[in-house]
């Protein structure tokens, strides 16, 4: 925001922040994917025992494991979102001003 209180949009500049952003949700999700696969691959193993405190062990931690997998996609697919939705929301205050100042300008002619 300007030192005036206006509000200053570089529709250039937002949209490639929008882009990458999103660029940044979709490589937290191929993170996931190549990263979080593998601990789920090595996890299968059962590296902590299948004697009853390696059982025990396990079902808890196929909880956890679950959880963050599950988030960690998750949050890959939201900021991926939300870059998106930056740049959608910039193209329609672009088109939002250039109406307006197509209207301004017929009302004073």
């Amino acid at each position: 925001m300007a030192p005036d209180g206006d509000l200053w949009l570089d529709p250039a500049l937002a949209r490639r922040a929008g882009r990458d952003l999103a660029a940044a949700g979709r490589a937290i999700t191929a993170q996931r994917d190549r990263l979080g696969a593998d601990l789920a691959a090595r996890s299968a193993d059962r590296p902590w025992g299948r004697d009853d405190i390696g059982a025990a062990f396990d079902r808890v931690y196929r909880t956890a494991e679950t959880t963050v997998l599950k988030g960690w996609r998750g949050s890959g697919r939201h900021v991926e979102g939300l870059g998106d939705r930056v740049v959608r929301a910039v193209d329609a205050h672009v088109r939002n001003d250039a109406g307006t100042a197509r209207r301004v300008a017929a009302a004073a002619t």
